[in-house]
C-alpha cells in the first residue's frame, strides 16, 4: 500500500517538473527521493512516470494515483485547519529581511500562506535593525524570535540552516536616455564619473562596494568620504527610501543605481531605464532563507519554504 507522504510526494514531483527540485522542495536529498519512489513502485509493481522526461511524465497508472491526491489533500489539508481552529490555537511565524528588494514578492506568498493557513499568524521584523546593520552584525547578533530570516549572504560558521531560494544577477540601471556608456557592462571608472543612488544601508554594506569597486582592496570599512590608492568611488551617493523612488529617480537621469534584473523588469518605470551589467563578468548574488534546525515551527518553516522558491523561480523566469 502507499502512506499520505507518497501522495505528497508524487504532486511535488508533478508540480516541480523533475526529481531534483522535488527534492529540494521536499528537503530531502536527490537519492533519498529516488529511493522512495522506487520503493513506493515495488510496492504496487509497476511504474509511476517515465525517468529522464523534463518535465516528468507520468504513466496512466501513476496520473491515477495524482488524481487520488488531488482529491484527498485538500480535504486532509482542510481537516487539519478545522481542527486547529477548533482548538483556538494560532501559531506565530516571525520573518525578517535583510535584502531591501525582496519585500515586494515574498508579501503575496506570505499572504496566500496565511489563507491556506489560517491558524498560522506570519509577522515581519521590524526593518531598521537590518537597515543599520552590517551583514556581521546580523549574523552575529542573536536573533532568537526570527524563525526565517531572507538574506543574500551565507555565513558557513554559523548553526543555523540556509536553503538556497536561487541565483540572481545585480546590474547596473541607468536612464534610457543615458548614452554615455555604450559598452554592454560598466567599469568601476564609468560608476566614478556618477551619482549613485542607494539604500539606507551604510556604505561599505552596499554590493557594488563589496563586491566590486572595493574587491581587490580588501578595505571593508571605506566610507563615503573615503578612499585608497587606485581606487574608484561614485561621484556622489544618495540614499532613497525605496525601489520605486529610486527607479522614478534613475529614469529622470538624476543617477544611476544597482539592482536585482528582476526587480529592474517588476517594475512599472522599467520603459523608461536600461540596465548594464556590472563589470565584464557581472556580479551573481544566492538568496537564502535561514532558521534554525531546531525550530518549533520547523513544519511550518518546511511548508512555507518551498512556496518562496516557487515564487523567485517564477520571479526570476521574467527577468
Amino acid at each position: 500500500m502507499f502512506e499520505i507522504k507518497h501522495l505528497k510526494t508524487l504532486v511535488t514531483l508533478s508540480n516541480t517538473g523533475n526529481i531534483r527540485k522535488a527534492a529540494d522542495a521536499l528537503f530531502v536529498s536527490q537519492s533519498a527521493l529516488s529511493h522512495q519512489l522506487k520503493d513506493l513502485e515495488q510496492r504496487l509493481n509497476t511504474t509511476l512516470f517515465i525517468r529522464n522526461t523534463s518535465p516528468v511524465q507520468f504513466t496512466n497508472k501513476g496520473e491515477v494515483l495524482l488524481k487520488l491526491a488531488d482529491d484527498i489533500l485538500p480535504k486532509i489539508n482542510s481537516v487539519f485547519s478545522e481542527l486547529k481552529a477548533n482548538d483556538n490555537t494560532i501559531t506565530h511565524l516571525n520573518l525578517a529581511i535583510a535584502c531591501h528588494a525582496c519585500f515586494q514578492w515574498l508579501l503575496p506568498v506570505t499572504e496566500q500562506f496565511s489563507q491556506q493557513y489560517p491558524e498560522i499568524k506570519i509577522d515581519f521584523v521590524e526593518q531598521t535593525f537590518f537597515e543599520h546593520n552590517t551583514s556581521d552584525t546580523i549574523h552575529n547578533k542573536a536573533t532568537n524570535n526570527i524563525d526565517i530570516l531572507f538574506i543574500d549572504e551565507k555565513n558557513d560558521h554559523d548553526h543555523y540552516i540556509y536553503h538556497a531560494l536561487g541565483t540572481y544577477e545585480v546590474v547596473a540601471v541607468l536612464a534610457k536616455e543615458n548614452n554615455a556608456i555604450p559598452k554592454p557592462f560598466l567599469s568601476a571608472a564609468d560608476i566614478s564619473e556618477h551619482v549613485l543612488l542607494t539604500y539606507p544601508v551604510k556604505i561599505e554594506e552596499l554590493d557594488i562596494f563589496k563586491l566590486f569597486l572595493n574587491k581587490d582592496t580588501g578595505n571593508k570599512h571605506l566610507k563615503s568620504t573615503q578612499t585608497v590608492k587606485g581606487q574608484y568611488k561614485p561621484k556622489q551617493i544618495k540614499q532613497v527610501a525605496n525601489s520605486h523612488m529610486i527607479l522614478q529617480m534613475v529614469a529622470a537621469n538624476m543617477g544611476i543605481s544597482v539592482l536585482p534584473t528582476w526587480l529592474v523588469n517588476s517594475l512599472s518605470q522599467q520603459s523608461l531605464v536600461q540596465t548594464k551589467r556590472i563589470g565584464e563578468a557581472g556580479i551573481y548574488k544566492t538568496l537564502y532563507a535561514r532558521y534554525q534546525a531546531n525550530s518549533p515551527h520547523i513544519k511550518i518553516i518546511e511548508q512555507l519554504i518551498p512556496q518562496t522558491v516557487t515564487a523567485f523561480e517564477s520571479l526570476n523566469k521574467t527577468a
